[in-house]
C-alpha cells in the first residue's frame, strides 16, 4: 500500500510542476524559483509545502484558511483532491478541465487558455490522477 501511495505522490508532484509551468503558473513562485510540492510523513499523513511561504501545511486540517497557504479556495480544494488521490487512489473528476465560456473567465475558473486546460487534462489522465473522460462517456 505504501509503495502505491509513494508512486501517486510522485505523480501528484509531477502534475503540480506541470500546473506551475504553464498558464498563470499556479503553484510556482518565480521570485524564488520554487514549485509547491506534497510530502508524506512516516505516519502516512500528507502535507503540502507552499511555493511562496514554504510552510509545510497539514492537508487533513479542513478549516479555511490553512495557515501558510498562499492560494485561494479553488486551489485548496485541488490540493485536497491530490491528498485523497495519494492516500486512497481517488481521482479528479474528469469534468474538472471542461471549458464553459459562459460561466468562467476564459472558459475555466483558473483563467487558463483552452489549449492549456486540454494539455493539463491529458497529463492528469496520463499520470492516473484523473479518469479518462472518453472512457467515462462509454460507460
Amino acid at each position: 500500500m505504501r509503495n502505491l501511495q509513494k508512486k501517486r505522490l510522485e505523480n501528484v508532484n509531477q502534475f503540480i510542476r506541470e500546473i506551475g509551468s504553464c498558464g498563470r503558473r499556479f503553484f510556482y513562485n518565480a521570485k524564488s524559483d520554487r514549485y509547491a510540492r506534497m510530502e508524506m510523513d512516516d505516519r502516512g499523513r500528507v502535507w503540502f509545502v507552499d511555493d511562496f511561504t514554504q510552510e509545510r501545511i497539514y492537508t487533513h486540517f479542513r478549516y479555511l484558511p490553512w495557515p501558510g497557504f498562499s492560494n485561494g479556495g479553488t486551489l485548496k480544494r485541488l490540493v485536497e483532491v491530490f491528498r485523497d488521490h495519494v492516500k486512497k487512489g481517488s481521482q479528479l473528476n474528469s469534468r474538472y478541465f471542461d471549458i464553459n465560456p459562459s460561466l468562467y473567465c476564459s472558459g475555466h475558473p483558473w483563467g487558463y487558455p483552452h489549449e492549456i486546460c486540454a494539455e493539463l487534462s491529458d497529463k492528469a489522465v496520463h499520470l492516473g490522477i484523473m479518469a479518462d473522460p472518453l472512457q467515462e462517456q462509454d460507460q
